[in-house]
């Protein structure tokens, strides 16, 4: 009879924080006040599409009468999208494997993270963790086996970037050029996990609806990520003369 202690998932990357911190931590590096001669100072990098936001800010009971001017513009969004190919699940076999001090250990290294720092490399929560070392400190790393459920998952991400002056619509466009492929070689032997992802460029954007022109530019990026199901449970009928299995390590080299 087996009891059913915990379900979890890992992934390769969670790819809106995943660019979103990328993006920001190049800005950061980057002289954006002479690039562009003065008039920026701050970059917004945002989850929702900088069109959203104004509109959001347009729309809100606290009103700004030139949202512009609240330097929400310029700005870059990423956010997710509809990818036309589907995933695929790769091992699909039902043998358990038994869990060990190496795959507990790897867990604990998830303790004293927040729960927005766990959940950028796991869906997993700190109760969880709890629940899975309290069970295996019970059954003295005995009879705790681990079924994983791995697949591909093909993904798209959209990357807008709007600014209000033609001129500065080339220079970020020429910005985000260089930092997408700064992403893909990594820094120093980093082993950029993005390094093969691709992406197509719509530039010359305009919009009408905010008072004044608007220049824009979007990335869509294709990727495929890797994703892991968890299932942690104890099997009573599994003696220790079967338990020989192959060992498993959360959040480890695909």
């Amino acid at each position: 009879m087996s009891t059913i202690i915990a379900k979890f998932s890992d992934f390769l990357i969670n790819p809106i924080e995943y660019f979103i911190e990328k993006i920001e931590d190049s800005i950061k590096l980057r002289d954006i006040g002479g690039l562009t001669k003065g008039r920026v100072e701050l970059v917004n990098v945002s989850k929702s599409h900088p069109l959203v936001t104004l509109m959001e800010s347009q729309l809100s009971e606290v009103r700004n009468a030139d949202p512009l001017r609240s330097s929400l513009i310029p700005m870059v969004g990423v956010t997710s999208g509809n990818s036309t190919d589907e995933g695929f699940t790769l091992g699909k076999s039902y043998k358990p494997s038994k869990v060990d001090d190496d795959f507990i250990n790897q867990l604990k290294t998830y303790i004293g993270m927040t729960e927005k720092e766990i959940q950028s490399k796991a869906l997993i929560t700190q109760s969880q963790i709890e629940t899975i070392l309290g069970e295996y400190k019970r059954l003295d790393g005995t009879k705790m086996l681990i079924q994983e459920n791995q697949w591909l998952k093909n993904e798209e991400i959209h990357l807008s970037v709007w600014t209000p002056s033609p001129d500065l619509d080339v220079v970020f466009g020429q910005l985000m050029d260089s930092i997408l492929a700064d992403i893909q070689i990594g820094f120093l032997g980093d082993n950029s996990v993005l390094r093969n992802f691709k992406y197509s460029i719509n530039k010359g954007l305009t919009n009408f609806n905010f008072g004044r022109v608007l220049y824009g530019i979007e990335y869509t990026m294709t990727l495929t990520n890797n994703f892991n199901n968890f299932t942690l449970f104890i099997d009573d009928d599994i003696t220790e003369h079967d338990s020989n299995f192959e060992t498993i390590i959360p959040g480890g080299d695909k």
